[in-house]
């Protein structure tokens, strides 16, 4: 027979476990809240490298409504109508401005990696290039899935984001 001591310290061996387990195989990123993504950079010159992954900075996640009128307003940025024009888009936007604007923020890894949670639906797609808030380097828009992974692409065509296919 095991001693009660030796009883609870296997028993918190075989918890400790299957704790290790469980996270390690625990639901890949796309499923655990959000959609995942990776920022690249690409190049439209030729003999400059592409699909490098660029880090820091973020994304500003804004319900595409706003982008009627508010966003503009709210940045002091001449208006533009076609989404394709927003791609190179300069403007300044900060952190108190997304949620005014009722969107929210998504920081990018030193790696290129971004989680965007957000219900789905279309939505505008900002970039920061360096850090969160101030200079925006464009904005895309986005109808954004219910599950799945992102791709974002940055160059000389300015920003860009798709869902993954």
């Amino acid at each position: 027979m095991i001693p009660a001591a030796g009883r609870a310290a296997i028993a918190g061996g075989v918890l400790a476990l299957a704790l290790g387990l469980l996270t390690a195989c625990g639901p890949d990123p796309a499923g655990s809240g959000g959609l995942v993504g990776r920022l690249t950079g690409t190049s439209d010159v030729e003999g400059l490298p592409g699909g490098y992954a660029i880090g820091r900075g973020g994304l500003a996640i804004l319900p595409i409504a706003v982008m009627d009128a508010p966003f503009w307003q709210l940045t002091g940025g001449e208006p533009l109508a076609d989404p394709r024009e927003w791609a190179t888009l300069g403007v300044t936007l900060s952190q108190a401005d997304v949620s005014e604007l009722g969107g929210t923020v998504s920081p990018i890894d030193e790696d290129g990696d971004f989680r965007i949670i957000a219900p789905s639906g279309e939505y505008a797609i900002c970039y920061w290039q360096q850090r969160i808030g101030g200079g925006v380097s464009g904005c895309s828009d986005l109808e954004l899935p219910r599950e799945g992974e992102l791709a974002a692409f940055w160059g000389e065509a300015g920003f860009h984001i798709a869902v993954k296919e």
